[in-house]
């Protein structure tokens, strides 16, 4: 994918994009933006009726057809189905500025859906002067604009991107505004003890309340609102992007079976001989409004050839990566040698523990399981247990609830910015224990409310919109 930089995004262009997915629809929308986009509907958009583009009113919408080619005085004497090449029949709204998303001058074109009339409409609306969109230029319009902060910014992605009920509500919330109001109350206090400081350095003669007590409970209280905040964000990107999940163990226990029974289809083909799973095979599921994307793997023993090899590396790869590893045991079996192995790789991962083959003889000691696991018994060929399991999932992922007051969607570099203003709290807590001069605090408060400007988008940095704004998809 090319990487965008800032100076494309040229504000003074007038910019076009098809804003639908491409594809036979009922419907085609094609959004332009900037300042000749009035102009540009007026050449292309004849109206049903006599009209003018020019003088209707802002967000009106007007039947008529898509015309092609230019229209001289002698032409307009002609009777009208000669006059000029007709494409489509569509709808047209007009929008002006500053009420629009973008706070400039918009039309947007509601064609039929099909690839080649939405491409052709495209394609006259460039021809006149537009040019294609970068991702994301849109909504960068709309910042620069004023009209969102890049917290807003950020949960439109965030809708974008929603596979459940549950993260779009959150990201709505968050771009009606919740999220920056925290940030906002995070920047006063911090505003406020820097201040505090910048007085008790200028003018030391005066007595100001700034006692290492009250600070010390001040700077804590800080601290555990950006720890908060910063596992919202991880819980956001769970939400958003789905859990990382891996279900692993020795061959022949039922992992591509279990793997079936999740997806309620079959994905994988499965066989009685040991070893059939030669790839890491991923799906996406939702299991009570948590997106998991679970992979299959090749299991993680010693190789027998170089296949199993190469599939044991990328197997590895994604169990370090994981969020959640689900271990699954043939329950009719005693445990091995390989079991005891696998139980001291997922020693430091959340797992869940799965005897599968509920269904048939016993064998295996679940005593031996580690103490305080969670451990769910199914039958995976059989489907039962299936419910268990997407519990335990559900509650292994919020074993300390979902506090939805700090869920903020935030971006890798937004995450960053906010860890560097938890460290620079850190960093005070640490002055404060050795007492330190005031000048010490003073100075890590400022880089606090800079980095703070910076996640909101009051300080503008060219690698944290770049960054935000690549991710977003062509036409928004």
């Amino acid at each position: 994918m090319r990487e965008f930089k800032l100076k494309d995004y040229k504000l003074g262009d007038t910019i076009a994009a098809i804003a639908t997915f491409p594809g036979k629809s009922a419907l085609g929308i094609i959004k332009v933006s900037g300042p000749g986009a009035l102009v540009i509907g007026s050449k292309l958009f004849k109206f049903h009726k006599k009209k003018n583009i020019k003088s209707v009113k802002t967000h009106t919408l007007h039947y008529g057809w898509i015309v092609e080619g230019k229209e001289s005085k002698k032409q307009r004497t002609k009777t009208k189905g000669e006059k000029r090449k007709m494409i489509d029949e569509v709808l047209l709204s007009v929008m002006r500025k500053p009420s629009t998303y973008t706070k400039e001058d918009i039309i947007e074109i509601s064609s039929h859906g099909g690839i080649a009339v939405v491409n052709k409409i495209l394609e006259l609306v460039l021809k006149q002067g537009a040019r294609l969109a970068l991702p994301g230029e849109f909504t960068y319009r709309a910042l620069v604009g004023g009209r969102i902060d890049l917290l807003q910014a950020e949960s439109i992605r965030g809708i974008v991107d929603a596979k459940s009920e549950d993260v779009l509500a959150l990201a709505t919330s968050q771009l009606r505004g919740d999220a920056t109001l925290k940030v906002k109350r995070l920047k006063e206090e911090l505003k406020e003890l820097f201040i505090q400081s910048e007085s008790a350095i200028n003018f030391p003669e005066d007595e100001l309340d700034i006692s290492s007590l009250k600070l010390k409970k001040r700077i804590d209280s800080l601290i555990n609102k950006v720890g908060n905040l910063l596992e919202g964000s991880r819980e956001a990107e769970i939400l958003r992007e789905g859990l990382k999940c891996v279900i692993c163990g020795k061959a022949n226990v039922g992992k591509s079976t279990l793997f079936n029974c999740l997806l309620k289809e079959e994905r994988v083909i499965v066989s009685r001989s040991s070893g059939t799973t030669r790839d890491v095979i991923e799906e996406t599921i939702n299991i009570k409004g948590v997106s998991l994307r679970i992979y299959d793997t090749a299991g993680i023993l010693e190789p027998k050839d170089l296949i199993t090899k190469k599939a044991l590396k990328k197997t590895l790869k994604i169990f370090s990566e994981s969020d959640l590893v689900i271990l699954v045991f043939d329950g009719s079996r005693r445990l091995s040698e390989n079991d005891l192995f696998l139980f001291e790789k997922v020693k430091n991962k959340n797992v869940i523990f799965i005897i599968n083959k509920s269904d048939l003889i016993q064998r295996l000691d679940q005593g031996k399981i580690p103490k305080d696991q969670v451990i769910v018994k199914m039958s995976a060929l059989e489907g039962k247990g299936l419910g268990d399991l997407e519990e335990a999932v559900y509650r292994m992922v919020y074993k300390k609830g979902v506090d939805r007051e700090n869920i903020v969607f935030l971006s890798q570099h937004q995450r960053h910015i906010l860890q560097e203003v938890g460290s620079s709290l850190n960093q005070i807590r640490v002055f404060l224990e050795e007492s330190r001069p005031i000048d010490f605090i003073n100075i890590e408060l400022k880089i606090c409310l800079d980095n703070i400007g910076r996640l909101s988008g009051e300080v503008f940095s060219e690698e944290i919109l770049e960054s935000i704004f690549s991710n977003f998809c062509i036409g928004k």
